[in-house]
């Protein structure tokens, strides 16, 4: 025996039996056996035609071009809004799942495309959020700078008032000691001139510095030729004097040994002569002059001595010699 079983409407768990063949009809006039009249769900020249078949129940009318279907048995069918599915006597397993998900699919995509909206919406309310609060940490730092991973700030009430997780990324600088810059990108440029100033950038642990050649030692060195009456002028790195004998001992009292090799008289007619170089022994007075000597005998001025020159001048701080053109001069230690 077969049973027909009706799963919506009022005839919702219905169960109806037969043998060889069933009918539904949209007909409510239609009076005969195994023969269900549903004007309700069909019009009234709609007939579904159910027969047992080889074992198998087949129905007409439930495709298009009346043809004929061979069901399966507990699957549901759904047809002009009536659903129902067959089985034989003692097999009732419907597939009432596949069915429902089936009935509701439109609602459940509906609702899936809702929550997805719902949860876009979210998620965009939430970045706009989140840009907001970040505008407004922006705000409230004002200035600062990220290095190694750390953000670095200088206002300290600033960051009192910032969230915990961000103070831990947080470096503090207190200190009022250095420029701060509202900008990365400096340009150093003379106060004077109005010129770009060449200098070169030295990270600190603390602080970046920006070298520059300030040239003082260049001002210190014509502030010391200038109170001593020297003319002088610098040619690349030489600094050509008037005096080579006296710029020398100039800057050796000065502490500025190192520049002396930089000397060169205006002429270039000055020659130093070392100590290495004048193995003599220096007399001077005031009132009778001076000269040089050693175990040959002595050298007066105007006298010629081997290697050196003529005697030209013997003063308290230098003795002054002529070759030629070339002028020497050795410097008497204080």
């Amino acid at each position: 025996m077969w049973l027909i079983e009706f799963v919506d409407g009022h005839l919702n768990g219905i169960c109806l039996p037969f043998d060889d063949s069933f009918s539904l009809t949209g007909n409510k006039d239609a009076q005969a056996k195994d023969l269900l009249s549903v004007p309700e769900y069909f019009p009234s020249n709609t007939e579904l035609n159910f027969e047992v078949k080889d074992k198998k129940v087949q129905v007409s009318g439930l495709s298009r071009g009346k043809k004929i279907k061979q069901l399966k048995e507990n699957r549901i069918y759904r047809f002009r809004g009536l659903g129902f599915f067959v089985y034989q006597e003692g097999s009732r397993r419907p597939n009432l799942r596949r069915y429902r998900f089936r009935q509701y699919k439109p609602l459940i995509a509906f609702s899936l495309v809702i929550n997805i909206a719902a949860a876009f919406a979210l998620y965009l309310g939430f970045i706009n959020y989140q840009h907001s609060q970040v505008a407004k940490y922006i705000d409230v730092i004002e200035s600062g700078y990220i290095k190694d991973g750390e953000l670095i700030v200088f206002d300290k009430s600033a960051v009192a008032s910032l969230p915990e997780f961000l103070q831990k990324n947080i470096r503090l600088v207190e200190s009022n000691d250095y420029f701060r810059t509202s900008r990365l990108d400096i340009d150093l440029v003379s106060e004077y001139s109005g010129k770009s100033i060449a200098g070169r950038l030295v990270s600190k642990a603390d602080r970046d510095e920006i070298v520059i050649n300030t040239y003082e030692r260049d001002n210190h060195i014509m502030a010391l030729f200038g109170d001593y009456g020297l003319s002088f002028s610098k040619q690349d790195d030489y600094w050509l004097v008037s005096d080579r004998a006296k710029a020398s001992q100039i800057l050796k009292s000065a502490g500025l040994s190192s520049v002396i090799a930089q000397l060169k008289s205006r002429r270039d007619e000055t020659q130093i002569i070392t100590s290495s170089e004048f193995p003599y022994s220096i007399f001077y007075s005031t009132k009778s002059g001076g000269y040089i000597y050693d175990q040959q005998g002595r050298y007066w001025e105007g006298s010629t001595v081997p290697r050196l020159g003529v005697i030209q001048s013997i003063t308290r701080d230098k003795v002054v010699f002529k070759d030629g053109q070339q002028t020497r001069v050795y410097l008497i230690q204080p």
